[in-house]
């Protein structure tokens, strides 16, 4: 491929004046508590959290409580909050706990996060993880996709990158001198809603998928937040 034999020197030197280039991403996930779990929550001002806050948030719940155990300090009493709020004695854990009476902290803040609703925030340069909009669900991954078109013509395509505060068009023309090849950007088919801002997408002549994830990190994008589909072989990578 084109990519090949341009060496890690032409990624390196080419300045694209992308603001993009050099940024520090982070993903955030946090949780927001149910209307059953508003109890354990009450005394914060916050409406989500981090994984840490809620540790923190559920070990003042039981100190304040006094729930912790006599005997052993990793033991939780339950109370009917806990009780009815975290184990609804459907599962074969819940049925020992409620039997019990008591449940290990761990395994208490591990049932607490796990229901309570999941979102996320990608933070640029180091923001504040309550600045930023959150969204429901799990972080999206780019997309980068192999596949033959006219023939043996071989492209790539990446999309998802608006998320990742990654401005296409400044990345297709890096990839455009780095790759020795023509580059394309185009609205991506469905990939946002009437409301809001066209997804783009960034079309590479030739099998460049080492040269797109090199420039993705250069952009801060972690190689686990990069699916790459081969359709010329069709499996994933």
């Amino acid at each position: 491929g084109a990519s090949i034999g341009r060496g890690e020197k032409a990624t390196d030197t080419i300045d694209t004046g992308d603001d993009s280039v050099g940024q520090k991403l982070e993903i955030k996930s946090f949780y927001k508590p149910t209307a059953k779990l508003s109890p354990i929550f009450a005394t914060s001002d916050k409406s989500v959290f981090t994984a840490q806050e809620i540790r923190q948030t559920v070990t003042d719940y039981v100190e304040s409580e006094k729930l912790i155990s006599e005997t052993n300090k990793r033991l939780v009493k339950l109370n009917p909050t806990l009780a009815n709020a975290v184990f609804d004695g459907s599962g074969s854990l819940d049925k020992e706990v409620l039997a019990k009476g008591s449940v290990p902290r761990d395994a208490l803040i591990d049932r607490v996060s796990r229901a309570m609703t999941g979102s996320y925030a990608i933070l640029r340069n180091g923001a504040d993880p309550h600045s930023v909009k959150m969204r429901s669900g799990t972080p999206p991954k780019v997309h980068i996709t192999l596949e033959t078109r006219s023939g043996n013509k071989m492209v790539t395509k990446v999309s998802g990158l608006e998320v990742y505060y990654v401005n296409p068009r400044p990345l297709a023309d890096e990839l455009r001198k780095v790759c020795a090849g023509s580059t394309s950007v185009e609205p991506l088919a469905g990939g946002a809603k009437k409301t809001e801002k066209p997804v783009e997408e960034v079309m590479v002549q030739g099998p460049q998928k080492d040269a797109v994830v090199k420039a993705l990190e250069k952009r801060g994008v972690n190689s686990r937040w990069i699916e790459v589909l081969d359709k010329t072989k069709g499996k994933k990578k």
